[in-house]
């Protein structure tokens, strides 16, 4: 039986790699199990106070009397607990640490990109925000290591500039960040698998809205693109993804990668070693037969890829439910969002009397997420789009508790 050490909480990683006959350790916070059903809860918890540092995650591994020869592998599916995962495992880590960087800081991965002939967006690093100066407009200004557009700035003039150097100055968030040119393509998300280099299995789904578009109050839905009905977006893909793992010598497991695509093809964005938010894993696996929890698993204990899952002929679509910024009084259930037209499966995560974070400022806010799905692309978006207005409509929010917003300037 293989020991793993999985750095940072990850409920179906750990069933994935424990249904492979793996035992696993999982190194996490106090109350991220409270929820787990018994095929996800590790053989052992080493409950730590944060799992992106290596001290808290070595230390907690001694106040079990465990070191890392009691692992065959170090591991992480969490974006922000990669590096330390690599980094602690050394030579028994899942990735090598170049590759585990190289799949997080931004300016490092464009830098391996560039090198490597693909098109990705001129960028320049900001060391520090007082010292900011912009060579084009428009730019986006991001963290060198964020997720899910957190803290992500469109500059569309210099005193769209001026004002987000003094709004982070105010906030103490020197840096550093990223500057790069804004590319106006439509986004998409590639998701995949690698094989001993080789890229194994590819889904791509189309942003309703691009990403940064959410900071105006796009909704954030991902559609399912057929292979059978965009052979040449897929063979643009896959050329990109293809090269893009070469260059970030990422070479066994998922990817979720984002990139713009306009009438040359694709423009690089960045690029994750893990599997995507929201219900992209749910899709992935009814639309497109690719069980990534399983991959990513089998990566991890370098068992050969798994067999393709039958796939559905419908269209799919997951999003997030963007709810007004307060707290919390009363939403639809889970069982009545299940109920509405095209609703697949729904999962909410806020109770009565939780912070509803502002959906402007994060990806990941809101409600909760869902899959919709429909006759065509067409009907889920409409699906979505109804869903929204209903769930909104049936909500009701305290907003006089002030809870920020997003930075976003032009």
């Amino acid at each position: 039986m293989t020991a793993v050490l999985l750095v940072g909480w990850r409920p179906k990683a750990i069933a994935a790699l424990r249904r492979l006959g793996a035992e696993v350790t999982c190194a996490h916070r106090p109350g991220e199990d409270d929820a787990a059903t018994s095929e996800q809860r590790p053989h052992r918890s080493v409950r730590i106070a944060d799992a992106t540092n290596a001290e808290s995650v070595l230390s907690g591994l001694a106040r079990h009397d465990l070191s890392l020869a009691d692992f065959d592998v170090v591991c992480s599916q969490q974006e922000f607990t990669m590096v330390t995962a690599a980094l602690i495992g050394r030579d028994r880590a899942w990735m090598p640490l170049p590759t585990a960087i190289g799949l997080r800081d931004k300016e490092v991965q464009k830098r391996r990109i560039r090198q490597a002939g693909l098109r990705v967006a001129d960028c320049w690093l900001v060391d520090d925000i007082r010292s900011m100066k912009v060579p084009a407009y428009p730019s986006v200004l991001k963290p060198l290591s964020g997720a899910g557009a957190r803290d992500t700035v469109v500059l569309g003039s210099p005193a769209a500039a001026d004002d987000a150097r003094e709004r982070l100055l105010g906030a103490r968030r020197r840096g550093p960040w990223l500057l790069e040119r804004f590319v106006p393509g439509h986004e998409h998300a590639i998701d995949g698998v690698v094989r001993d280099g080789r890229l194994h299995r590819l889904s791509i789904s189309r942003y309703q809205s691009n990403l940064i578009r959410m900071q105006d109050g796009a909704h954030m839905l991902y559609v399912a693109q057929d292979p059978a009905e965009h052979p040449e977006l897929y063979r643009q893909g896959r050329e990109l993804a293809e090269s893009a793992m070469r260059a970030l010598g990422h070479t066994d497991g998922v990817f979720h990668m984002e990139a713009f695509r306009d009438t040359d093809g694709f423009v690089f964005s960045e690029c994750g070693g893990r599997v995507c938010g929201g219900m992209a894993d749910v899709m992935a696996e009814l639309k497109f037969g690719i069980d990534l929890h399983d991959e990513w698993a089998r990566g991890v204990l370098r068992l050969p890829a798994g067999p393709q899952r039958p796939v559905q002929s419908r269209n799919f679509a997951h999003g997030w439910l963007p709810l007004p910024a307060g707290r919390l009084v009363s939403a639809p259930s889970r069982a009545q969002i299940e109920a509405r037209p095209g609703v697949r499966e729904a999962n909410v995560w806020l109770a009565r009397g939780d912070r509803v974070v502002d959906p402007r400022s994060s990806s990941g806010a809101g409600l909760g997420t869902v899959l919709v799905e429909g006759d065509t692309a067409a009907e889920v978006e409409q699906n979505f789009g109804a869903l929204v207005t209903w769930i909104q409509q049936n909500s009701k929010i305290d907003r006089e508790e002030p809870t920020g917003s997003a930075v976003h300037t032009r």
